[in-house]
Parts: C-alpha cells; structure tokens; sequence
C-alpha cells in the first residue's frame, strides 16, 4: 500500500472513531440528571432548614438549644400542612447563604429575611409574609437630623454597619455615601450596632424595628427612632430557596398564601410584636 493511501486510512479511522465517539449513547453519569431540592424533599419528607438566629425572627436558646421565633414557628406551621419534616441543618450568617445553596447543604433559608436586589440573582423569593421599614435610630438626646435626615450624609457622622453583609452596609453606601462607617465584626450581636450608638461610638445606627426590638425593649430611653420622615428603605419579609427551585417556591407559596388567608400568619406575628407597629402586616383578604 502506498504511503498516501495509508495516510488517507488513517485519517478517515480517526474521523469515524470521532463521529462514533460524540454521537454514543451517554454514559450513566450523564443520563443522571442531579436531583433538584423539590426531588429531594418529596423523597425524602423533610425540608433541610438553614437559619439564622435574630430574635425576635428566630432564637435558640444556648442551654437547651431549643428553637422559636417568627420565623420558626412560620415555618414548621407550613411544613406541618405541607405533611413534611423539618431538618434544622446549619446556623448561617448573610454571607454564606447562597453558597450553602450552591453546594446544596441545605433547602431553604428558612428564615423571614428582605425579598431584594443583591440576592436575586442566586435565591428564589415567596410570597411577602410581612413587611418592615428601615429608619435612623439615634441616641435618645440627639436631634441633629430631626429636621433633614440627609444630614447624616457627612463624613464627620458615623454609620455603625456590620461585615456579615447586613443590610444597613449596603443601604449607607446607597443613601449616605458621604458618611463614615463604624464597622463591627462577621457573626457579632447585632444589639451591639445599637449599644455602639448608644455608647457615642457611632451616630446612627440604619435599623428595622424587628431587628431592634429585642435590645429597644431592654433598654428604654437609651435610643430612638428619628421620626417625622418617610421610611429610608420598606422591604417584603419572605423565605427563600435557591435560585430555579420553582417546583418547591410554588408549593411553600400555595401554603403561605393560606396562611395569611387563614390569619395564621397574623397570630403568629401577635406573639412577637412586643413593640406596636413594629410590623407592616399582610392584610388577609377575608379578615378586617
């Protein structure tokens, strides 16, 4: 055989052996579509819960590691309709969410966090449970900002704001871009943003009054609310899933809707408001 016919041999082995190769069938690893969250869940019967504990939406108790709270008791009111078990997995900060998604230890946030922005691209949202505003809580003495809440916008005022990706970081970078940041540490007490202002280590602390009621109810007199101004930022309260979780997002949305309808919602809210008004209330559409 001659040295060119051998070379055209060759060449087309190789092309068929290629052509063979793409259009084989798939091996078993690839027939195996990953099992989504919803999959998992209805296989199994259990929701895998991360939280994160900020009373009064959630709390554990150090001793007895007993669990409540808003959200808490929203969540296992829902898994109990939904005729599923709820697995307390881990104990997350606002920066390590949505890698716990993405590594897929857990379902759910299982906590009433913001439906907003900087998370939509990696969580699926509910339905809002509630709603809350975000204002400027000063010392009790302090009225530099009664009449222009701007005011705060100056580098001789410090925000307190928090590493872990708490809100008010990002709210102070958005409306007060001027101002200083006192920053505290990843996974600190948030009360210890409020006790910062209090103890004139910072001016202004950028709060939601279910984020500050456990501290404001301890220590009356200490802060206040800056008012007579409109809400510096509302947000929906809402559980969360990982993002394309639609099958699961639909069915805690069936049942949270119920929920709200029914006024279960709303009683459970009861049990926490121990400041009134703290909470911008879901109106059911069959209750006054």
């Amino acid at each position: 055989m001659k040295l060119a016919q051998i070379a055209l041999v060759i060449v087309l082995s190789a092309a068929t052996a290629f052509t063979v190769g793409k259009y084989a069938a798939p091996t078993v690893q690839q027939t195996q579509a990953k099992e989504t969250a919803f999959e998992r869940v209805m296989r199994t019967g259990t929701l895998r819960c991360a939280y994160l504990v900020m009373p009064p939406q959630f709390a554990r108790d150090p001793n007895t590691k007993e669990m409540s709270g808003l959200s808490y008791d929203v969540v296992m009111e829902a898994s109990k309709r939904l005729k599923l078990n709820v697995d307390w997995v881990e104990e997350v900060n606002f920066m390590t969410i949505v890698e716990g998604y993405k590594t897929g230890r857990y379902d759910s946030f299982c906590f009433s966090g913001y439906r907003w922005t900087p998370w939509a691209r990696d969580m699926e949202y509910t339905i809002p449970l509630f709603y809350s505003t975000t204002d400027a809580y000063v010392r009790a003495d302090d009225h530099r900002f009664d009449a222009d809440l701007m005011a705060i916008n100056d580098p001789s005022i410090k925000v307190v704001v928090s590493d872990d990706g708490e809100a008010s970081t990002f709210i102070r970078a958005d409306v007060f871009p001027k101002s200083s940041s006192y920053s505290l540490p990843v996974n600190v007490d948030h009360s210890l943003m409020l006790e910062s202002v209090a103890t004139r280590k910072a001016d202004v602390a950028l709060f939601n009054p279910l984020e500050g009621m456990p501290y404001l109810v301890a220590n009356p007199g200490k802060l206040r609310r800056v008012e007579g101004h409109a809400p510096i930022r509302a947000y929906a309260h809402t559980l969360s899933f990982a993002k394309g979780e639609q099958n699961l997002l639909s069915m805690f949305n069936v049942v949270l809707d119920e929920m709200i309808t029914d006024g279960t919602i709303n009683k459970i809210i009861d049990k926490y408001e121990t400041i009134p008004n703290s909470f911008i209330r879901v109106k059911s559409p069959v209750q006054d």
